[in-house]
């Protein structure tokens, strides 16, 4: 295995204390991003159901709370540290939370119960077949005109194929079932990043916000 990469759990579980931290000092424009991760969610004082792929420590949760204060939130990654913080964060909403410990590439997506799934800093690991699955994945947990919300690192159609040399020569000996599994950036284009929706059966992007290379964007089933 390639010594300078790490498994994504590991990664992750290793960086859970400092995580806030550390994407509050890296993301651009942090306190205009996590807050716009929720503007395409309705306001509404009725329940909701959403999934939180990848969901971290949840940063943005505290956002969508404002919009769906009665949210019901299943909250999916692979670190459980991360999850530990996020119930600690969001103890007031514990009874509105539903924490599941795995990795979104093998999760067990449930179909059309969902009204919006949310991913945010995370999916940027994934190459494009594992990426366009997840996106098929996540159509098919989505109720007819529910939405996915993504905010991810986006990059220039040239930095793209830099990393994707670089993502090649990190993982030449790694099987196929191990693709996904270890911590390695490899942020798209938004040229791509649209192609995979279309490809999902996603309609109607709509980019949210742009700053950097920090991007936020809805699709609808």
């Amino acid at each position: 295995m390639p010594g300078k990469i790490e498994r994504m759990d590991d990664f992750f579980n290793k960086r859970a204390a400092g995580y806030d931290n550390h994407m509050q000092e890296n993301v651009s424009n942090y306190n205009e991003f996590y807050p716009k991760i929720a503007e395409d969610i309705q306001n509404t004082d009725q329940v909701v159901k959403i999934l939180d792929i990848g969901c971290g420590t949840g940063i943005e949760l505290e956002y969508v709370f404002q919009k769906v204060p009665k949210a019901e939130i299943t909250c999916l990654d692979l670190s459980t540290e991360m999850l530990n913080k996020l119930i600690d964060k969001y103890e007031d909403k514990r009874e509105q939370i539903n924490t599941v410990i795995d990795s979104y590439l093998s999760y067990n997506f449930p179909k059309n119960p969902f009204d919006y799934i949310l991913s945010v800093m995370s999916v940027h690991h994934l190459k494009y077949a594992n990426k366009l699955q997840l996106y098929k994945n996540i159509y098919n947990a989505l109720s007819i005109g529910g939405k996915y919300i993504e905010g991810d690192y986006i990059v220039s159609p040239s930095k793209e194929k830099k990393l994707l040399q670089k993502y090649e020569e990190q993982t030449a000996n790694l099987t196929d079932a191990d693709m996904g599994k270890y911590h390695i950036d490899i942020p798209f284009s938004l040229k791509t990043q649209k192609e995979l929706f279309q490809k999902a059966g996603f309609k109607d992007f709509n980019l949210i916000y742009q700053k950097g290379e920090a991007g936020i964007y809805s699709i609808k089933k």
